[in-house]
């Protein structure tokens, strides 16, 4: 995971630049498709991509008749930045699946030295103070390698990111998994404050620290009703 105070500039670009999902009413309740990875040249025109190091092989798949993205990474990092228009007391669900296939060896977020994923997910927030997007507040959803699913800890790269962890090895490679979270429940217990409006939604991949490999895939991305 690197600063995600470095995304600011194309968080602002994509800000000024970007049209929002628009909620739809589903079975269950109204819910905002986010991205279903079913057309790359649709992706690339709505996703920012910021590259950190080196090159992340994108693969734009199937699985049956399920879109999904495949991300590969040597000493690698990339993170990937969509706008997020979204009324929270509407629809505070975030869900997507994921997969990890290959997990950066040693990688633990806990500590800056060893601060890599296989995939990792983040909500985006205005920060606190006169520039609330230069200084974002950020609730992120990690797999890690090490650390055990359930424990929360601060970036140590940037104080205002705050991470719960959702997997780790024990979950096994290969596997995919379905994740749903309360954006706003989770925003007050990393921040003690009722979330704000949020800015965007980011995916990323990282193996940089460690300078290992690592492999993951996303598909399905969506906001919804309770």
């Amino acid at each position: 995971m690197r600063a995600l105070l470095a995304i600011a500039l194309p968080l602002l670009l994509l800000l000024a630049g970007a049209g929002a999902s628009e909620p739809i009413e589903a079975a269950g309740g109204a819910e905002v498709l986010i991205e279903d990875f079913r057309d790359a040249k649709s992706f690339y025109e709505k996703w920012k991509i910021k590259k950190w190091d080196s090159v992340v092989q994108l693969s734009f798949l199937k699985e049956g008749t399920e879109p999904f993205l495949r991300l590969i990474c040597d000493n690698a990092s990339w993170a990937f930045l969509h706008k997020l228009e979204v009324d929270l007391e509407q629809t505070p669900l975030l869900t997507w699946s994921w997969r990890a296939d290959v997990l950066p060896s040693g990688g633990d977020g806990r500590h800056a030295a060893t601060e890599d994923e296989a995939a990792q997910m983040y909500v985006f927030f205005p920060g606190a103070g006169a520039f609330p997007r230069l200084n974002p507040r950020i609730v992120g959803y990690t797999w890690e390698t090490v650390p055990e699913p359930g424990t929360r800890y601060v970036s140590p790269k940037n104080e205002n990111t705050r991470v719960f962890v959702l997997r780790n090895a024990k979950d096994g490679l290969g596997v995919w998994r379905r994740e749903e979270r309360d954006v706003a429940a989770d925003f007050f217990k990393a921040f003690g404050a009722p979330p704000p409006k949020p800015d965007a939604i980011c995916f990323q991949i990282d193996s940089t620290d460690t300078a290992t490999k690592a492999e993951s895939c996303f598909a399905d991305i969506r906001c919804r009703s309770r």
